[in-house]
């Protein structure tokens, strides 16, 4: 049932006004723009059966951003009619959305990285900033290709059914922010975190799936606008949000990474592949904690440190488990997620690919598959 109030957002969000359509191409910030200290964008798709969690998010955001110093823009798409770039400004009522509308997109592709791209660059140009942040919030099934002959689901995003190749969203991202939230499902995969590894100094993101009611904003808006050193709060806010219910809702898995770690994790995890296997080799998959928990989801989850542990023995894994922790700053997983039970977190996953896997094509294609060294049992 649709209440009262939803029906008063989404008239707001339908109603809002015509405001600069055009996108410059020019790459420099606009003249007499003067900067401040933070540019926060989030970026919802949310065209889609998220639409009204999307709304309460915004709301959410209001409701935090008292005292923030800097900008929170949220670009919004909820029908195939147009879609808003907003202001946020502080309104504690989670019932009405008052704030500014500074830009309306008409028939907007949301899953368009080249539109993504625009946005983004837009945002940054209008509002510069002495430092920007990045939100990526819909939905998503971490690195999964775009269509084969089995699988007919994209990586990113979800706008009248159309999806964003996880590739294309990377190539579409500027290489200057200081921190990349995916508010969205399963995107705390190694593969993942490599891929988008020189985007951003810090991802936060979620090995498992998310649930529909999203990050907790009214909490963490706050924590978006510290130094760095305080993305853990974020982190932790998110967990000790859904951590605190009592129903099938306590699902929550959050990883915050240091992404200039990752290429030396790469390169701890390509010694053991050269030390240990060779052509042909099967990796092991049996009894590894999975972490994709909703059915037919298109490529498996598993824990990484888990992953380790079953195919490798433990005298050999203390130089790749001490560079882990340099590369996570923080990580925390419920006891189970949607009633099943998670008894192994390491804090991100990995895909074990396989002769034969009807993935293994476009997972040669990303970057943590050479730089790994997960090449080596396929590739003579």
């Amino acid at each position: 049932m649709i209440t009262a109030n939803r029906l008063l957002l989404i008239w707001f969000l339908m109603t809002a006004t015509l405001i600069n359509v055009s996108c410059k191409k020019n790459d420099d910030v606009l003249p007499g723009k003067e900067k401040v200290k933070k540019m926060v964008l989030v970026y919802m798709e949310a065209n889609n059966d998220l639409r009204y969690e999307a709304l309460t998010s915004i709301n959410r955001m209001e409701k935090g951003a008292k005292d923030i110093d800097g900008i929170l823009l949220v670009y919004i798409k909820t029908s195939s009619i147009r879609s808003y770039l907003l202001k946020i400004k502080y309104d504690p009522d989670e019932n009405r959305i008052t704030s500014d509308t500074v830009k309306t997109y008409q028939s907007s592709a949301t899953s368009d990285p080249e539109f993504l791209k625009d946005v983004v660059s837009n945002a940054q140009k209008e509002h510069p900033a002495e430092t920007y942040g990045l939100v990526l919030w819909s939905h998503a099934t971490s690195w999964a290709p775009p269509e084969n002959a089995m699988i007919k689901t994209k990586s990113f995003g979800r706008d009248n059914g159309q999806e964003m190749d996880i590739i294309n969203l990377k190539n579409a991202l500027p290489n200057n922010l200081e921190f990349l939230i995916f508010d969205a499902c399963s995107m705390g995969g190694v593969e993942v975190l490599y891929e988008f590894k020189d985007k951003a100094n810090y991802i936060i993101a979620s090995p498992a799936e998310t649930i529909a009611e999203s990050f907790p904003y009214q909490y963490i808006t706050p924590f978006l606008f510290k130094g760095s050193d305080q993305l853990k709060d974020v982190a932790q806010a998110y967990y000790d949000y859904y951590n605190s219910y009592t129903d099938d809702r306590q699902s929550a898995t959050v990883s915050l990474i240091k992404t200039s770690e990752l290429p030396q994790l790469a390169s701890e995890m390509k010694s053991l592949m050269i030390k240990t296997k060779i052509y042909g080799d099967q990796f092991i998959a049996t009894n590894i904690q999975r972490l994709d928990f909703t059915s037919g989801f298109p490529v498996a989850n598993y824990d990484y440190g888990d992953f380790l542990d079953h195919n490798w023995p433990q005298q050999e894994l203390t130089s790749i488990y001490s560079q882990l922790k340099k590369v996570i700053l923080y990580h925390a997983a419920t006891p189970n997620f949607l009633g099943k039970p998670i008894k192994a977190f390491s804090g991100i996953t990995c895909y074990i690919p396989y002769y034969k896997d009807i993935n293994l094509t476009y997972y040669k294609r990303l970057q943590w598959y050479t730089a790994s060294g997960f090449n080596i049992p396929f590739e003579k």
